[in-house]
């Protein structure tokens, strides 16, 4: 009997000998943040992994439409009205540094074929600190913007000067919102997840908060589809350190839009980490499962 095993075991290893080299096949674009201190948050491709099609280059990876204007000269100015300040720090990135809210937007529309042949996406961020503890504060990602709508977002909490701001995960000004899709982790007294499709009031039953036992931790979402066309339906799975949340549903507002980007808030500073983008789901692992289970090695005892 374990020689029968020991053959399978053979089988599935050759088998998978000849797949595809990767693993990381299903991931389109990384950022680990580890690389040296600075004001330029992409100074140096060092920690980003990009397959996106879009040949990010050093400088060139994010745009920043809110920060502070002299945020890379002589440091933001505490003016809150102007944007907060924006930096890689301890190997993270870190937004919203002092007064005033900061944010970032990935310089490719995540419309890659891939996406469509795999069914969906996947996006994930760690929330690692940030100092103030109410909901008005914290980090979020969004999805589903043209590149003039993610070129136009200023702060965090309501809009101003543009009337225009990724995510209403810090709600006030709601009809301000941009994007189709957005997962924030928030500082409230219960610590909070939220989530809602675009430009939703917190009345609206598609404006989502779940208590957490944490304010940092991993925040995730799976979108499904089968079409980037605007109008289409988009089934969103939303996670907490790998735990399910909840679900969400949206139509993309716009064909073949899907910018994404990070939107924060706080008086100090919000650390974050970990951000990705990858199809849905990631090939290799599946495969790989797949295969064994071919191979009859799941669920079996020796």
């Amino acid at each position: 009997m374990r020689n029968h095993w020991i053959h399978r075991l053979a089988i599935g290893a050759a088998a998978l000998a000849a797949m595809p080299a990767t693993v990381n096949a299903g991931v389109l674009f990384s950022d680990s943040f580890n690389r040296a201190d600075s004001a330029n948050i992409d100074e140096s491709l060092t920690g980003i992994v990009d397959n996106t099609g879009s040949a990010l280059s050093a400088d060139g990876v994010y745009s920043q439409p809110w920060v502070d204007p002299a945020n890379e000269t002589t440091g933001y100015d505490g003016d809150p009205g102007n944007g907060g300040g924006a930096q890689i720090g301890d190997n993270q990135l870190q937004l919203a540094v002092g007064p005033g809210t900061s944010n970032a937007y990935v310089n490719h529309n995540f419309i890659n074929p891939e996406i469509l042949a795999a069914g969906g996406f996947r996006v994930s961020l760690d929330v690692n600190d940030f100092s103030q503890n109410s909901e008005g504060q914290g980090g979020a990602f969004a999805v589903g913007m043209t590149a003039a709508e993610a070129a136009a977002t200023n702060d965090a909490f309501n809009g101003n000067p543009s009337n225009a701001k990724m995510t209403n995960a810090f709600p006030t000004e709601f009809t301000d919102t941009v994007s189709d899709f957005w997962v924030g982790l928030r500082g409230d007294g219960t610590k909070e997840l939220a989530w809602g499709n675009g430009p939703v009031p917190v009345s609206d039953p598609s404006f989502q908060v779940v208590d957490l036992d944490s304010k940092t931790g991993t925040i995730s979402a799976d979108f499904s589809f089968s079409s980037f066309a605007a109008g289409s339906d988009v089934a969103v799975s939303i996670y907490f350190n790998g735990v399910l949340q909840g679900t969400g549903a949206f139509q993309w507002s716009d064909s073949d839009a899907n910018y994404i980007g990070i939107d924060t808030r706080d008086a100090q500073i919000v650390s974050l980490d970990n951000f990705s983008v990858s199809t849905l789901p990631e090939p290799g692992s599946l495969a790989l499962l797949a295969m064994i289970s071919g191979c009859g090695l799941v669920g079996r005892r020796l």
